[in-house]
């Protein structure tokens, strides 16, 4: 049985059923990286959201954490108002997550892993700069809907295993 999952009388899962929390966008220029660099960097951010966070161990748990890789066209990306993709590697990371999972040391040490994970993505050839930016986004409690139901914060933990929140977990 896969946690956060709802099943249909015919006892299997009903489609579009898991709670997706955190969610992650990041934006970086369009060929930026090769292939295998982008597997990399999604796989990076991911795993710095599920230590940083504190989702469980269970695949299940961490399945609820989405990262999505969103690229922009040549040209489309202005810092200072030029394009500066030959000198450096703007990347803007979107993280939105339910309200009251991280205090602000937690939200500090959130944003360096995510940085970290970024740039240790690039290839050592590589002789541009990162530029990085990350906007955190604490969602309202009952402010985020799953499947058409919305959520409190303790619905998020009992799904996701917050470890540091498991106080706060509703009864299932």
């Amino acid at each position: 049985m896969l946690p956060g999952a709802v099943f249909g009388s015919n006892g299997r899962p009903s489609r579009h059923t898991l709670k997706r929390m955190p969610n992650l966008t990041l934006t970086v220029p369009a060929d930026a990286f090769d292939a295998a660099t982008r597997q990399r960097l999604l796989q990076a951010v991911h795993d710095a959201a599920v230590r940083a966070t504190g989702l469980g161990p269970e695949p299940a748990q961490q399945r609820l954490c989405w990262v999505m890789l969103q690229e922009i066209a040549a040209g489309h990306w202005l810092c200072g108002g030029q394009d500066i993709g030959a000198r450096a590697i703007p990347c803007q990371i979107e993280v939105r997550i339910p309200q009251g999972v991280l205090d602000a040391r937690q939200r500090a040490d959130y944003a360096r892993q995510l940085h970290e994970a970024i740039a240790g993505c690039l290839p050592s050839e590589d002789t541009r700069v990162l530029l990085g930016s990350i906007v955190m986004t604490d969602v309202a409690d009952g402010h985020w809907a799953v499947n058409g139901q919305l959520w409190q914060v303790s619905d998020f933990v009992r799904s996701a295993g917050y470890a540091h929140l498991q106080s706060q977990a509703a009864p299932a």
